[in-house]
């Protein structure tokens, strides 16, 4: 009976470990998630184990609710980000010498959308985005490129790439907008498909990237995802490669070619080096990689 007993344990055991599923697997309503993750629903009734919550079978759990705009919106009181508080997120600005941000926007920045799209887990790196914010708006004053209409008409910001080309309107600009100023056809499109599970809501309305806060700020954390935070070096504190992943030869040296701008990228460390300090980050501040 004891032997049985321990067998019926080891089977039990197994079932929970070699039986879930871990991250980027598939999974559904008999699929369970391993513990510490969960799995969201990509083509009901499956999806794909993400890390997360404790393992559990698959349900549709959407990521907010209606309010803010949309699928993949958050309720800002529905999931807080604890490691940046709001006097933390006004200090990142004030310290650099701008007004600290309006409400609406700390309520974006902490929403379950942006945190799931910016996979960002360290305040360091969180001094890094908002340093490349800050510097790309002014403080979020410009949340729409200057020039960008100009720029639309002579043609400019038409630009798509493989493997997915995006198909786009020419009567629209596609110009820079919202805290990272989202820019091209193309990055419109990817941010549509991974915010709102089309590519038509951004592409058919650019302009809600500067109307509507919690998109604008849903792009950034997109693009801070998926072209910036996977870069080697920017996990592990390199700020000059989130510069040079961001604006490239412009403000880096690249392949022995001098940089265009580099005062921009010298700013840009400026206002990170600044709320590093007021955040009191542990640690010698890395600036290299640009």
């Amino acid at each position: 009976m004891k032997y049985l007993a321990c067998l019926a344990f080891f089977l039990y055991a197994w079932h929970l470990t070699v039986g879930c599923r871990t991250n980027g697997e598939n999974c559904d309503a008999n699929i369970t998630c391993c513990a510490g993750h969960h799995c969201k629903i990509t083509n009901p009734p499956g999806g794909s184990c993400e890390r997360g919550s404790l393992g559990q079978p698959a349900t549709i759990r959407p990521d907010s609710s209606p309010a803010g705009g949309g699928h993949g919106h958050g309720s800002p009181s529905s999931m807080n980000d604890e490691s940046i508080s709001k006097s933390e997120f006004d200090q990142a600005f004030t310290s650099n010498g701008f007004e600290a941000p309006p409400p609406a926007h700390y309520d974006a920045f902490v929403s379950p959308s942006v945190k799931r799209l910016h996979r960002i887990t360290l305040k360091r790196e969180f001094a890094m985005f908002l340093a490349n914010v800050i510097h790309e708006t002014a403080g979020l004053e410009y949340l729409e490129e200057i020039n960008g209409a100009t720029r639309c008409a002579a043609g400019d910001y038409r630009g798509v790439w493989d493997p997915n080309p995006a198909t786009f309107h020419m009567d629209k600009c596609y110009c820079g907008r919202g805290p990272l100023q989202l820019s091209h056809p193309q990055n419109y499109q990817d941010a549509s498909l991974a915010i709102f599970k089309d590519a038509a809501t951004l592409i058919d309305n650019p302009e809600r990237v500067l109307t509507d806060k919690q998109t604008g700020w849903d792009t950034a954390a997109w693009y801070w995802g998926e072209q910036v935070g996977i870069e080697s070096g920017v996990k592990e504190g390199q700020f000059g490669t989130s510069i040079k992943a961001i604006n490239g030869k412009l403000e880096c040296p690249v392949s022995g070619e001098p940089a265009k701008n580099p005062n921009e990228a010298a700013k840009r460390k400026e206002y990170y080096e600044k709320i590093y300090k007021v955040w009191g980050i542990e640690g010698p501040i890395d600036l290299s990689g640009c």
